[in-house]
This record gives structure tokens, sequence and C-alpha cells, in this order.
């Protein structure tokens, strides 16, 4: 969220490499941080492994449609909501840079202050005495 907030101070006339760098190493850490979402493995920085994963989902769905067993949907719909986000985020994203130019930036502070707030809410409470447990898919 620094580097967020630091970057929107970047003039529009700076290197867009500037940018590019802080980016990249702030997706390599979410990229090694956060390798799954509620059980499902996946790489949440890449929108194209989403569409990969859904178009596998659905040739299972297609291929098990009369079995009962359908725990494929989960991964598939994990996978679905992923990439909507990505959708949402890059429309949304578009939308303010038009707006703001480069401090359009500070608008992902609101879903990441979102997100600070409940991550540490969970570590503080429902998940204080899980600090040293290792997460799954690490």
């Amino acid at each position: 969220m620094l580097a967020v907030l630091l970057l929107g101070f970047v003039p529009d006339s700076a290197p867009v490499q500037i940018a590019q760098v802080a980016i990249n190493f702030i997706a390599s850490m979410q990229y090694n941080t956060f390798r799954q979402s509620e059980g499902v493995p996946m790489a949440t920085t890449f929108a194209t492994n989403h569409i990969r994963q859904i178009g596998i989902g659905l040739a299972k769905e297609v291929k098990h449609r009369h079995a009962k067993e359908k725990t494929h949907r989960q991964k598939l719909f994990r996978h679905s909501e992923m990439l909507l986000f990505f959708l949402l985020g890059a429309s949304i994203g578009t939308l303010f840079c038009n707006i703001l130019a480069g401090k359009a930036i500070w608008i992902t502070l609101i879903p990441l202050s979102i997100l600070f707030i409940s991550l540490f809410h969970a570590d503080i409470t429902t998940e204080k005495n899980m600090v040293e447990r290792k997460p799954a898919g690490h």
C-alpha cells in the first residue's frame, strides 16, 4: 500500500519504467504469498491461468455432466470469480486513468485498505492461534 501511495506522487512525465519495476516487485511478492484462494491452488496475479482453468473446468463439466461427483465445480467457480474481478479491476482502472491519469493508482488503495483491515482483523481475532501454522500450498 505504501508503494502504491508513493507511485501516485510520481509525475506523469517520469519514465514509465519507475512504475513498472515497482508494480512488478509488488506482483512478485503477491505471487509468492498468495498461492491459493479458499483451498483452490492458483496464480492470483495472472488472468491467463484463470482463462485456462475455466476452459478445463467447463470441459470437465461437459464430460461429467451425468456423474454425481461435481468437486471440479468449486475450482471452476473460484477461477471464474477471479477472472471476473480481474475484468472489473481493469475496467475501473481504465475509467479512472482517463479521469485522473497517474493519480488513478490511488483508487486501488480502497480495496487494498479493505483487504488489509480484514486480514489484520482475522490475525488478531479468529486466526490468532494460527500464526505459527504453515499455510497449505506453501
